[in-house]
């Protein structure tokens, strides 16, 4: 039996998520979440025999109807709490709304910037087209994108894990982390964007790789058909899945270098999969000729930009708003090229050896972060219920540990396989877990050595993580104690007080800047979003619902702009006169709950320019904006309502 001693890749893997499971502990929720860590840990240790004995009926029972209330319970969140989608994702659900409804042009300069997502536009816009055709609303079309992405996921990751493991076990503890976490009732349901169907597409490309030695020709037709689709689409998606050509050549090199590589039998698949990212090119040019893009280099953003962010210090390597405003003020590509060749190179040497090894520990840290999952992309409730806005630091603390201490959990586990693991290469489940782990440390070179980083990235790699721990044999199990079934209850039901009763005491200390009411998905000026100009005499009027106690109130305007911006208790009558300040008007009062109606008002003589937020057929708040008495269900103001 050929083996690679020492593990050199799963060392630096296992490095990489202790870097990470510090950066999750650093919150005042961090103890209490390594706390809950610890206990299911130890629950699941003493009652992993007794799940395996499951029979798979039991299982097939028990995981289906646990997917069922899974999915009852995201359609509740859905219907019950809608947030507002605001920066990258909301550009791309608008641009995707006015294709659908046939007007083909592209009016803000974030897609000359950003062109990486324009077939992602142009693909929702299909969607929304289809959709359109059986009378579904964008709203409830896109909601349904969401829920068939996620749980197509999640039922697909669950299917490959027992698989690769056939173990109960694993596979209960794997629906716990997808369906009794924040994991599918947060961001990838709530905000439709690229980062789910990446991860969707990493799977199905890992799937595909799946004991392909003993495929069929027909299902190895099927399945290099859809990995050609898969690698294909990822790849105009997300640019980054091409780490995976490196981790291909470095996993078939150490199959050579092991005389196995004819054994594996991988060399048709990784043709179809670079066969795939050579498709990706031209189908990206047959995508914008159907959407009718154009390219302008005049506003495009080189390469070397996310670079230039990835060493910037200030920022540890995150986006930096400094560096993309100085980027604009360049006149051409070609000039912010040689900007950026000049400025990497100091800014490298300003850090030095030391600076730039702390750098890439906290971009790892950051990249790996998932405490803020419930923020991602999202600008707050619409009108977030009474209920939750009463005790918004309970439910937030609750899901900062629920979903971390989920993670932590899961690198655990892979952590302690890892280490013990001597990757036996004759096993084609072991040549996909080292695949799988290889490609993992690809997209957190990427970003930690390379490019800038946001939290979200790091997720891509959930999928190959999780393959990993499927695929890694397990050791030998150890028999248990007689009390084992009683002291895995205890644990887990002291993790659960442990998880509830710290987000109810620490859930206070959380930032409290709690959005009660918003609508902030907008355009935005630095894209050159263009404002409504509202003619002398005109009011704009919308209704909004406060379900709790407020104290600050804001519209978004315009720079420069003279009108005169008012809210009304509908209830009482009574009247708060905003001030204006920069491009904002803002109020500081104690608002109780109630439903409130904000009046903008042109008393001058001329024009003046407000930030109206239109869309064709996606509706953004419960109620219209009003001009002139006018009703207009895909218009609203940009206003926000909080307690601070």
């Amino acid at each position: 039996m050929k083996k690679i001693k020492p593990a050199f890749l799963p060392a630096i893997l296992i490095l990489c998520l202790l870097i990470g499971s510090i950066g999750n502990l650093t919150s005042v929720l961090g103890v209490p979440a390594l706390l809950v860590v610890v206990l299911l840990g130890a629950g699941l240790y003493f009652g992993a025999p007794r799940l395996d004995h499951l029979s798979t009926r039991q299982l097939r029972w028990g995981i289906g109807l646990g997917l069922l209330a899974m999915l009852i319970a995201q359609v509740v969140v859905l219907h019950v709490m809608p947030n507002t989608v605001y920066h990258d994702p909301y550009r791309v659900l608008s641009q995707a709304d006015q294709l659908a409804a046939g007007h083909m042009t592209w009016d803000i300069t974030y897609f000359w910037r950003y062109a990486n997502n324009v077939p992602l536009a142009y693909l929702l816009s299909l969607w929304l087209r289809l959709t359109q055709l059986v009378g579904l609303s964008t709203n409830l079309s896109v909601h349904l994108l969401s829920i068939l992405v996620l749980d197509s996921f999640i039922a697909l990751a669950l299917h490959t894990i027992w698989q690769l493991s056939q173990r109960a076990s694993l596979l209960v503890v794997a629906f716990g982390f997808f369906a009794l976490s924040p994991f599918a009732y947060t961001y990838y349901l709530q905000v439709f964007y690229s980062d789910l169907p990446t991860m969707l597409v990493l799977l199905i490309i890992i799937r595909s790789l799946l004991n392909w030695s003993q495929k069929t020709s027909r299902q190895r037709w099927f399945a290099g058909s859809g990995l050609v689709v898969a690698v294909m689409l990822g790849a105009m998606l997300k640019p980054n899945l091409v780490v995976l050509l490196p981790a291909l050549l470095i996993v078939g090199l150490i199959l050579a270098r092991q005389h196995l590589w004819r054994q594996a039998k991988l060399t048709l698949p990784i043709l179809l999969i670079v066969l795939g990212f050579g498709l990706s090119l031209p189908a990206t040019k047959v995508f914008d000729v159907a959407a009718n893009y154009q390219p302008r280099t005049a506003f495009s953003f080189p390469a070397t930009h996310w670079i230039l962010m990835g060493y910037n210090q200030h920022s540890n390597g995150g986006y930096s708003g400094k560096d993309v405003g100085r980027a604009i003020k360049q006149p051409s590509q070609a000039d912010r090229q040689r900007y950026n060749l000049k400025t990497i190179p100091k800014r490298i040497k300003t850090l030095g050896v030391v600076g730039v090894i702390r750098l890439w520990v906290v971009k790892l840290g950051i990249v790996l972060n998932v405490q803020g999952i419930q923020r991602w992309y999202n600008g707050g409730f619409r009108a977030a219920p009474s209920w939750y806005s009463n005790h918004a630091g309970f439910y937030q603390g609750l899901t900062v540990i629920g979903y971390v201490a989920a993670t932590l959990l899961m690198w655990g586990a892979l952590m302690l396989k890892l280490l013990r693991w001597r990757p036996d290469l004759t096993d084609p489940h072991q040549i996909l877990a080292l695949l799988a782990v290889t490609t993992a440390l690809g997209y957190l070179a990427f970003h930690t050595l390379l490019w800038e980083v946001e939290p979200r990235y790091g997720q891509a790699i959930l999928p190959l993580l999780w393959v990993a721990l499927a695929a890694i044999p397990r050791q030998a199990s150890q028999s248990r104690p007689r009390w084992a079934n009683q002291a895995s209850l205890l644990s887990g039901a002291t993790a659960s007080l442990v998880a509830f009763g710290a987000a109810g005491v620490l859930g206070a200390q959380l930032p409290q800047k709690q959005v009660i009411a918003a609508q902030r998905s907008q355009l935005s000026v630095q894209y050159h979003a263009k404002p409504k100009t509202v003619t002398p005499g005109t009011v704009l009027a919308e209704v909004v619902d406060v379900n709790a106690p407020a104290n600050y109130f804001s519209v978004q305007i315009h720079a420069g702009s003279q009108v005169q911006v008012t809210l009304t208790n509908l209830a009482t009558g009574q009247h708060y006169r905003l001030t204006m300040a920069g491009s904002v008007a803002r109020l500081h009062h104690q608002l109780a709950a109630g439903q409130y109606r904000i009046t903008v008002q042109n008393l001058t003589t001329r024009g003046q320019q407000v930030d109206v937020t239109h869309t064709y057929h996606y509706q953004l708040a419960a109620h219209p904006l009003t001009v002139n008495g006018q009703s207009q269900p895909t218009a609203s103001l940009i206003y926000t309502c909080m307690q601070r």
